[in-house]
């Protein structure tokens, strides 16, 4: 058993040393952005499709409450961007459309609802998901998903590497 821990700490000190050195990189170039400099920080929030929108403008209602002194003080601007559905997608033939990536790049932070991910047999045309395009062309690094289920004392949060 000792010998599996071990190992696991080797593995994940590795990758943890390896994504400094990382940070410290992209620290150096250009376009890199200091988030305690910035102002306002803009916040878009993308409602996707399906159920998207209804979740994306409760979530927007919860951050409007919860930010908006820094509103007032013009720390945080939330930006709405419309139009990432699959209706769009399939007419652009893209997984993300030019204008609304344009959009996407302009903010800071993004909280993006749920898009539709075309598969076999359905209506839609064979296009990438713009999830899997989104973490390209902003280079993210993970994908964090949190899961309770307190009856169960379940509180986990799985973080999938995506670089």
């Amino acid at each position: 058993m000792n010998d599996i821990i071990e190992k696991a700490k080797q593995h994940f000190e590795k990758v943890i040393k390896e994504q400094l050195k990382r940070v410290e990189q992209l620290k150096r170039e250009e376009n890199w952005i200091d988030y305690s400099k910035l102002q306002p920080i803009i916040i878009g929030i993308i409602g996707g499709d399906g159920i998207g929108p209804e979740i994306s403008k409760h979530a927007k209602r919860i951050f409007e409450f919860l930010l908006e002194d820094e509103e007032k003080k013009g720390k945080v601007e939330l930006r709405v961007i419309e139009g990432l559905t699959i209706e769009n997608r399939a007419k652009a033939m893209k997984a993300i459309p030019d204008n609304i990536l344009n959009e996407i790049k302009k903010c800071h932070v993004l909280l993006k609802g749920p898009t539709t991910t075309p598969r076999k047999g359905d209506k839609w045309p064979n296009i990438e998901s713009a999830n899997v395009m989104m973490r390209q062309e902003l280079d993210l690094f993970a994908n964090v998903r949190p899961v309770k289920v307190s009856e169960l004392n379940i509180d986990w949060m799985f973080f999938r590497e995506n670089t």
